[in-house]
């Protein structure tokens, strides 16, 4: 046993001799308790070799997932668990999620038949001028990514991770349109180079995502200025 353990043991021993004998059963009951904690402890330690410390987010046991939208791969130093396609609730339909999804590319259906599904679920197209290769009218891919480091955060309107971050990757703020009959989604940051997915050039107009940009107002202008596309960025720690 450790002189980490044995120490613990000594102390205790020697406050229990000066307690009456229900207190002293109740505090072995502790010292029990509290020698199997310090055992366990000393286990995790040696099992990592960390001399008392904890282990890094460099360990493979620990890291954090986030979606890539608008790209089928992953940052070099991320590792992709698995691609797919963009989808969400159509424009112009109350009800359903507001959220988008990175569907599988490999769905798995049940013998399972009910009368009550909610057909809601449409492929996303961006309906986006001024890119290169253009995107407009495509459908958008995504990818689900995990990195070694375990916080992950997106910060909209820069494409500059805060100090001490790392950057996954940068893009722009997309949602679904406004006025009219678009319903309210998510706010999505779409990779700057975007991947579409392969043959979904058709103009179906379901669900559409659109560049964001500020209104000034209540929105301070400066820094932002009215209308102009809102970059972001996805930062990793």
């Amino acid at each position: 046993m450790s002189t980490f353990v044995l120490t613990t043991v000594s102390v205790l021993l020697c406050c229990a001799l000066c307690l009456s004998v229900k207190s002293r059963k109740l505090y072995e009951e502790f010292l029990l308790a509290r020698i199997d904690q310090d055992v366990h402890t000393l286990r995790y330690r040696l099992r990592y070799n960390l001399s008392g410390t904890v282990p890094t987010v460099t360990t493979k046991e620990l890291g954090s997932t986030y979606i890539r939208w608008g790209h089928n791969r992953c940052p070099t130093k991320s590792t992709i668990v698995y691609e797919g396609y963009v989808a969400g609730k159509k424009h112009n339909i109350n009800g359903g999620g507001s959220n988008f999804l990175c569907l599988t590319k490999q769905p798995e259906y049940t013998n399972l038949q009910s009368p009550n599904i909610a057909k809601n679920l449409y492929g996303v197209e961006t309906d986006i001028n001024g890119f290169s290769p253009s995107i407009a009218d495509k459908d958008m891919t995504c990818a689900v990514c995990l990195t070694q480091r375990s916080s992950v955060l997106m910060v909209p309107g820069t494409k500059s991770c805060p100090s001490g971050w790392n950057m996954e990757y940068w893009g722009y703020l997309m949602s679904h349109g406004a006025g009219g009959t678009w319903q309210p989604t998510q706010y999505i940051c779409t990779d700057n180079k975007p991947v579409a997915v392969p043959g979904g050039d058709r103009d179906n107009g379901e669900s559409v995502v659109y560049l964001v940009g500020g209104v000034c107002g209540s929105l301070k202008c400066p820094p932002y200025i009215n209308g102009k596309p809102l970059t972001c960025i996805v930062c990793s720690r």
